[in-house]
């Protein structure tokens, strides 16, 4: 059987594991982040290296923008030393397999559209709550950018027939680009699954930031500040699943991340997301949409990465 080296690049870990053809992760771990491309560069080589006799192939899952076609990372988003990176030929060229980089949330909304919970859903997306906030837009089984808006039916409004459709869409198309523009910069600076836990454990005075201590004393129901943190950080991810309903027709919303592991997330995400609506109701002319967790929760990254892979080197 064949295997792949499928890694998730993320602004505080590194995670990689062996994949096989049919989407089972062999032997998955993690390294810190290095602080520099030069280490960056190191680490990545030795884990292609150490893997090398058993792999055909490596699959990258990478924050920023990245043309995901030849593998050109033009901004690292929260990882600012891989601007301008044609990572995917740099690392063919040192290991002479084949290479792919994709950004890390349109890699987990790509597994799941294809293996997971946005699987049959015409309009969806995927937020992957991490050190930052990634978002995916599916549709059918495949990724949409904000780049690539002409699927007019995703958008928000009533239209009757296609001249009217047309119309609309260019006469919205400033103010589209500017909501755009607003969801880009919220992902960036609110949301970030990091930044809670880090508040939350700096409260508890845990010696370090610590996921499971921080959900132990939520369950525990017992620090009324601590559940205040909570209840304002899902508020903060309902806010922009409603902000997206602005602007997009969706059917469907899935959470990722490593934080997505905790039922308290997605229980405490759709209270805040239900009370906004009830909220707006005379303001907004949105439907109730289902929310739900990531398939592969903290994995989607790397089985999407490798998705992508298949499409690119293997189709």
């Amino acid at each position: 059987m064949k295997y792949y080296l499928t890694i998730d690049i993320g602004g505080t870990f590194i995670k990689y594991a062996l994949i096989d053809d049919s989407y089972h992760l062999l032997e998955t771990d993690k390294i810190p982040t290095p602080n520099t491309l030069t280490d960056f560069l190191t680490h990545v080589k030795e884990l292609i290296a150490t893997h090398k006799q058993q792999i055909s192939g490596v699959a990258i899952a990478c924050p920023g923008q990245i043309n995901s076609k030849v593998g050109f990372i033009h901004r690292g988003g929260l990882i600012p030393y891989l601007r301008n990176l044609p990572l995917a030929s740099h690392l063919e060229r040192v290991s002479l397999l084949p290479v792919t980089v994709i950004n890390d949330a349109n890699a987990a909304g790509l597994a799941e559209a294809r293996l997971g919970n946005l699987r049959d859903c015409s309009c969806g997306a995927a937020l992957i709550l991490g050190t930052g906030v990634g978002l995916a837009l599916i549709s059918d089984g495949n990724l949409l950018s904000f780049r690539n808006l002409q699927s007019h039916h995703m958008l928000i409004g009533p239209t009757t027939n296609d001249v009217q459709k047309n119309a609309r869409f260019m006469a919205q198309k400033d103010i589209l680009n500017l909501r755009v523009r607003g969801i880009e910069s919220l992902l960036q600076n609110n949301g970030s699954a990091v930044q809670f836990i880090h508040k939350a454990s700096d409260h508890l005075a845990l010696p370090h930031d610590d996921g499971q201590a921080v959900f132990k004393v939520l369950t525990e129901n017992s620090d009324t500040v601590l559940i205040q943190l909570f209840e304002n950080y899902c508020q903060e991810i309902a806010q922009l699943i409603l902000n997206l309903q602005t602007v997009f027709r969706l059917e469907r919303v899935v959470l990722g991340g490593g934080i997505s592991c905790q039922p308290l997330l997605l229980k405490e995400v759709q209270h805040q997301y239900h009370t906004l609506l009830e909220e707006n109701d005379h303001a907004l002319s949105v439907e109730k949409l289902t929310l739900k967790t990531c398939r592969f929760y903290n994995n989607a990254n790397l089985i999407g990465a490798f998705c992508h892979f298949k499409d690119l080197k293997l189709g």
